[in-house]
């Protein structure tokens, strides 16, 4: 997605939306928790391999290091493991350590920042305001073109809105809704019919590694979310109605590939995904500070008790 209007993170939180700091913000006194960060309460198993194999791999990559360093103890000869981040060497054994368990994270967040740039790309395309040539987007921005065009889609004509910002006042969760479309795609059989649409809200998902039939169950809730909300905030604040969608769909983006994958976001979904809201919420309102152990009554020493009796 492209950075949303009114949202902001907070640390250690995630995002949220809300408390703009002028007058009339649509959300009022209110924080409304993202629905990517309701949506990530949910357990994501292919986490944990994902970070090995990345972890893996960049430890092969710097085996030299790995080697050089051998004979150093753990935390580096130049007091590395106490030392701001900023104040240590980068070049000892703790260092390459700690760089070789970053690196997934840091894979994480290109991925992200790529997906970013390619949505604010494809958001350029469908108002008429094509940004910069960037060498690295172009191949899928060229798929999605070549999307809408295999899906009968005119951009002029056909797209209702993109990137816009949707809330629900009720659940206190917002996010953005990539593209609403009228497809030429029926919403139970997924037949095509020429001389019919039906409304959609497609979701952009980009991946630089991974199959355009890739699908994760957890982005159902994320499309239910937003299916289900009851507000759309416009660029100039102003507010409608979110429309009854036919059909939701995520459109997978690749360099050389694509996919539309529709997903049943009923209202089974959205009822589960007002649940993670809620247990988002909840977790994130801990505070874990005052949890600490009972102090203990004193014991008397064993040997006073063996005399006393």
């Amino acid at each position: 997605m492209t950075e949303p209007l009114h949202a902001r993170d907070i640390r250690g939180k995630g995002r949220y939306y809300g408390t703009c700091g002028r007058d009339a913000c649509p959300f009022g006194d209110d924080l409304y928790i993202s629905v990517t960060n309701a949506q990530g309460v949910v357990a994501k198993p292919a986490l944990v391999p994902a970070a090995v194999k990345v972890t893996a791999e960049t430890a092969w990559r710097r085996l030299p290091e790995m080697v050089a360093f051998s004979r150093q103890p753990p935390e580096g000869p130049n007091g590395c493991d106490k030392a701001k981040v900023a104040d240590r060497c980068g070049h000892c054994r703790f260092c390459l350590t700690m760089a070789i368990k970053r690196e997934h994270q840091n894979v994480w967040d290109h991925a992200a920042d790529f997906g970013t740039l390619v949505h604010s790309h494809a958001y350029g395309q469908n108002v008429g305001q094509p940004m910069p040539y960037d060498p690295d987007v172009e191949p899928f921005i060229g798929q999605y073109l070549q999307a809408m065009s295999i899906l009968g889609v005119d951009l002029d004509k056909h797209i209702e809105a993109a990137e816009t910002t949707i809330l629900s006042r009720k659940h206190k969760y917002a996010g953005t809704g990539d593209i609403w479309v009228n497809l030429p795609l029926h919403p139970t059989t997924f037949e095509f019919h020429p001389s019919k649409r039906w409304l959609w809200l497609l979701d952009i998902k980009t991946s630089l590694t991974k199959p355009a039939n890739t699908v994760y169950s957890d982005q159902v809730l994320q499309l239910a979310g937003l299916r289900w909300a009851d507000t759309a905030i416009l660029a100039d604040d102003s507010e409608v109605t979110v429309p009854k969608f036919a059909g939701t769909a995520l459109l997978n983006l690749r360099a050389n590939s694509w996919a539309l994958i529709p997903l049943p976001s009923d209202r089974a979904a959205h009822k589960a995904f007002v649940h993670a809201v809620g247990l988002q919420t909840f977790m994130q309102s801990l505070d874990t500070k005052p949890w600490k152990p009972v102090a203990l009554p004193a014991i008397a020493d064993s040997t006073s008790i063996r005399k006393a009796s």
